[in-house]
């Protein structure tokens, strides 16, 4: 495996009381992110929840997971310092994880 192709699991919480934050800022997020998960850079993504929602129920988003692609540790901590949510206070870069990870199976939607 290159080194550009190293795996990185990436849990960034959210700021206290972000929820709205965040609202505002997704559209510029995912559209911010379309390139790097076109070119495969961005692995999987998605919201953490306090808990699972009833079924009409909206969920409460509490950060975020993403598998990430990158040659380092640093290129990593650039691509979420940059990001909208960053941007926007709702993601706590400060306090994200950002772990080596080997991914043994990935299922699609």
């Amino acid at each position: 495996m290159s080194t550009s192709q190293l795996e990185w699991l990436c849990q960034i919480p959210d700021k206290s009381n972000a929820l709205q934050k965040r609202l505002k800022a997704r559209p510029a997020h995912l559209e911010n992110l379309n390139p790097r998960i076109q070119a495969g850079q961005v692995v999987f993504g998605g919201a953490m929840l306090s808990e699972q929602p009833a079924v009409d129920g909206t969920p409460d988003m509490v950060g975020s997971v993403m598998l990430v692609k990158a040659s380092s540790r640093e290129e990593v901590v650039e691509l979420l310092k940059n990001d909208e949510y960053t941007k926007q206070g709702a993601w706590d870069v400060e306090k994200a994880t950002i772990t080596p990870f080997k991914c043994a199976v990935r299922t699609a939607l």
